[in-house]
């Protein structure tokens, strides 16, 4: 765990004590002092990371970048690689990306810029992978335990000598320079690194607790402590390695309502080892379909704990993929269908169908931002927000551009809009309630630390609120700050 600055709310401090942890290495491209009022990015697969080349849509938006280690490389003609996206974002911290739960074959093609910490293409990487008798565990074609719907992932044993393989792989990732890209850019490099697939439990509907034990380890929270303990020698044998700190952020698996994964969370916040723990789909599921008021007061419950014992909860929820159905399907609450086809250019209704679910995108993130603010406490104002992004599955990527779906450097938030950058503003700058929350006009209104007043509306019709000597309109499943 890095021991510098804070990034991620733009509270930059020094101090290594107290409830506020921080987040980036003494060689951060920010400097301590400064204050920044952007958020993190998880950018994922195959040019997404492309948002941030000299004159992209996300260049100069962006805190904290997680993007996967090819984007170092040449791979596909004419991209812009981690050299010049670290010229053109000098503020912007950038971590690789790195499964750890589970493993696939490298694409060597990328030399070491690779997103798994061992090789399944190779025969010797088995001795990491496991092996089951419970056959409600999905397998990989070779017969190894995997992730349903992903056969190409083996799940990983989480044993030491696994850590230290992922140790050293990190490492190759942040001692080498990226290639040269489209411009005169120096030499650059990672910053640090991002672990994935870090559960509390072997997730992926194959949690012990359901269908009965499996792998090497006793329960689920045998895997927990499991994962902990690898994510923990990782930081170390990188310290060790590097001479000095690196950042290290995690995708932290946790059922919210389970105060026994909690509990772990709690242990992993007091080695010290993460900087921030990603959570995804904070307000709604994969498909845009609201949580319950019971799923969010657990999630809260859970994020402030895990904050307060000093990891910072970033919320994250993906964008609404562009699909051919109906402009009316991107109403405010309503579910979209995943298994509906991708938008082409030549779909029907195709430009209402964009503009429709662009709003939609910008008043999902507006309500991602509110809810941050609505969750925090003096305590846990490092909680924060990531910048919505849609992921990859309905864009057009370098080997299926042929496709016509949405571009994949296209931004899926309208950072401009007045209150996206309100509530950003709030939320970087460490805001948080001083007053108890309540309803006006089917509204939850409070008032914030920074003098304004937060009203988050979760009906899907638009509202209007008068609260504080302040009047505000909400559009449905949204927030706003006055």
């Amino acid at each position: 765990m890095a021991v510098a600055t804070v990034l991620l709310t733009g509270l930059l401090t020094t101090s290594t004590t107290g409830p506020a942890p921080v987040v980036t290495s003494e060689s951060s491209p920010t400097a301590t002092g400064e204050k920044s009022d952007k958020l993190p990015a998880y950018l994922q697969g195959y040019r997404q990371g492309q948002l941030l080349c000299p004159a992209g849509a996300l260049t100069g938006k962006v805190s904290v970048a997680i993007i996967d280690p090819m984007m170092a490389t040449t791979d596909a003609p004419g991209d812009c690689t981690l050299t010049d996206m670290k010229a053109a974002n000098p503020d912007t911290q950038f971590l690789a990306y790195l499964n750890v739960g589970a493993m696939r074959p490298w694409e060597h093609w990328n030399g070491i810029f690779q997103n798994s910490c061992a090789d399944m293409g190779e025969a010797r990487s088995a001795k990491f992978a496991v092996t089951t008798e419970n056959p409600d565990v999905a397998t990989t074609p070779a017969g190894h335990a995997g992730y349903p719907d992903f056969s190409y992932l083996t799940v990983a044993d989480l044993s030491p000598a696994y850590a230290e393989a992922c140790a050293e792989t990190v490492h190759r990732i942040l001692t080498t320079d990226a290639e040269r890209g489209i411009t005169d850019a120096p030499p650059a490099r990672f910053d640090g690194i991002f672990l994935d697939d870090t559960a509390l439990s072997p997730a992926h509907g194959q949690d012990m607790v359901d269908i009965g034990q499996w792998g090497p380890w006793a329960d689920d929270d045998a895997y927990g402590r499991a994962m902990i303990d690898v994510v923990t020698r990782i930081d170390a044998d990188l310290k060790e390695s590097m001479g000095t700190d690196v950042p290290v952020a995690m995708n932290l698996g946790l059922y919210p309502a389970w105060r026994n994964q909690v509990d772990l969370a709690v242990e992993l916040a007091a080695t010290g080892a993460v900087d921030f723990a990603l959570r995804e789909h904070s307000i709604a599921d994969s498909e845009g379909r609201p949580f319950s008021a019971e799923r969010l007061h657990e999630e809260s419950a859970a994020f402030r704990t895990i904050t307060a014992a000093g990891l910072p909860i970033v919320q994250h929820d993906y964008s609404v993929s562009l699909r051919q159905l109906s402009p009316s399907a991107y109403d405010r609450g309503l579910a979209i269908d995943g298994t509906a086809a991708c938008l082409q250019d030549d779909s029907a209704d195709r430009e209402r169908v964009v503009a429709a679910a662009d709003r939609r995108r910008t008043l999902d993130h507006r309500l991602t931002l509110g809810n941050v603010l609505l969750n925090r406490t003096p305590e846990t104002a490092t909680m924060t927000a990531a910048l919505g992004q849609a992921e990859p599955t309905c864009q057009d990527n370098a080997w299926d551009d042929d496709r016509h779906w949405e571009e994949v450097t296209r931004a899926s938030v309208d950072t401009a809009d007045p209150q996206v950058t309100a509530l950003t503003s709030a939320v970087t700058a460490s805001a948080y309630p001083i007053a108890a929350p309540f309803h006006d006009n089917g509204v939850l209104v409070t008032k914030l630390s920074d003098g304004s007043v937060l009203a988050i509306n979760h009906n899907a019709d638009t509202r209007k609120v008068s609260a504080f000597s302040t009047q505000i309109t909400v559009p449905g499943r949204s927030a706003a700050v006055g």
